[in-house]
This record gives structure tokens, C-alpha cells and sequence, in this order.
């Protein structure tokens, strides 16, 4: 069983589609605590007047003491309409893109789904992309297993309760994971060195890169960014 674990980051970046699509499960790691000015919630899109950044409003009271499935959006503080200016942002800085209206129904699903937690808008958007992108992985939540601890020992739980037998790491992987513990729990570790490939790409004449993933599909279509990200 090969598997890989990630946050369910908002509007991900190219290597984590790279990185899905080479598991046969990936587990979906909200049960860690909510980060505020992350990625979690949030990304860069290239907007009308350049690189900008997108986001859910969270309400962040609290957060130290709740995992990223229990946070919820905020819908105070000028947030009320916060989906309609979401599609509305993305709306103005993609629309004359030419796949638009092939990528833009599966945000707007996402974005207008009825929940309280940011986090079920993350999951709808990566599966939906994922789906667009012919990556089928199987999904399980970590929020639903019953591995606890940090880091290390976390993912090692995570990896022994879904019996894994391969663990696709990031990069950042090599500083923190013990690989004696996962040698001797007869797991192997391979580490994702993705590099970030060149597409062509609109409203620059110098190419931008670790953008939201949304930014190659709306410039390359589904079909050609899934040979652009299988290649970095």
C-alpha cells in the first residue's frame, strides 16, 4: 500500500497533485492544529494587478485549541458575503483565460458548499481537481484514525493504522522523520523531490512560479496540466 499524507491545503500548488497521484491512498491530515497565515486557508493566485492572495475567512478564536477539521469560517466582520467576493476575485483575474469554463464549476461547487468548517471547502476542491485531473486515489481522513503523537510518530501511527507499506514524503520530510522507526516498522520511505516545471502562462513576461495550481489549469486546461505536473 502506497500511501502519502498531507494537509488539505487551500487551492494547493502543482507538487501536491504530483505527489497525490503517485499513492494509492491519501490520507487527509486535519486532525493537526490550525495555523494561522499558512496555507491551510489560503493561497496566491496571479490577479489583475499581479500575484495576490486568496482566502476563506477563519474564525481564529480558539484555534490553539482546535485541528483544522473543528475551525470554522468566520462570517463576521465584513466576511458575510465572503463567497461572492471569492468568485468574484477569481472571476476578474481568469475569466479571458481560455479553460475557464472548464475549471471555474468545480471552485464554484466547492466554494458554495454548505458547511461551517473551511475545511470541507479544501477537501471538495482537491477532490474535485484531483477527479478533473484522472487522479483517483482512495481518501481517509486522519481526523477519522485513531493515530495520535506529533510528527514523526504521528505519521509513523498513521502509517501502521492504514497499513502502509510505502510513504511518499515532501521534502521537508528528511528533517524531521525518523527513519530508523519506519525501517523498523518495515516501511519505506521515498522522498517527492518535485521541480517546479515552466507552463505558459499569461499577464507576465516573467514566469511566476509556486502559484495555486488553479493558475496552470486555468492557463493549460486538465488534460495538458496533468502531463505538465506529472514531468516536474
Amino acid at each position: 500500500m502506497i500511501i502519502t499524507i498531507h494537509q488539505p491545503e487551500h487551492l494547493p500548488w502543482l507538487g501536491f497533485f504530483n505527489k497525490v497521484a503517485k499513492a494509492e491512498l491519501f490520507v487527509i491530515l486535519d486532525s493537526v492544529q490550525y495555523e494561522k497565515n499558512y496555507f491551510q486557508n489560503r493561497n496566491r493566485i496571479l490577479g489583475t494587478n499581479g500575484v495576490q492572495w486568496i482566502h476563506i475567512p477563519v474564525s481564529t478564536k480558539g484555534h490553539m485549541e482546535k485541528n483544522i477539521a473543528q475551525t470554522e469560517i468566520s462570517l463576521t466582520g465584513g466576511n458575510e458575503n465572503w463567497k461572492s467576493k471569492y468568485l468574484q476575485t477569481i472571476t476578474q483575474s481568469y475569466k479571458k483565460y481560455p479553460y475557464f469554463l472548464e475549471v471555474f464549476p468545480i471552485l464554484e461547487k466547492a466554494i458554495m458548499l454548505d458547511t461551517q468548517y473551511f475545511c470541507e471547502i479544501n477537501i471538495e476542491i482537491i477532490k474535485g481537481f484531483c477527479n478533473a485531473l484522472d487522479i483517483h486515489p482512495k481518501y481517509i481522513r486522519a481526523s477519522k484514525l485513531k493515530a495520535d503523537g506529533l510528527k514523526s510518530s504521528l505519521i509513523l501511527d498513521i502509517c501502521k493504522e492504514v497499513g502502509a507499506t510505502v510513504y511518499i514524503a515532501g521534502p521537508s520530510g528528511r528533517d524531521y522523520l525518523d527513519m530508523k522507526a519506519f525501517e523498523d516498522s518495515r516501511i519505506k520511505v521515498v522522498f517527492n523531490d518535485f521541480v517546479h516545471p515552466v507552463y505558459p502562462q499569461r499577464r507576465t513576461s516573467k514566469f511566476i512560479d509556486h502559484l495555486s495550481a488553479l493558475d496552470l489549469f486555468m492557463n493549460c486546461g486538465f488534460e495538458e496540466s496533468k502531463k505538465i505536473i506529472m514531468n516536474g
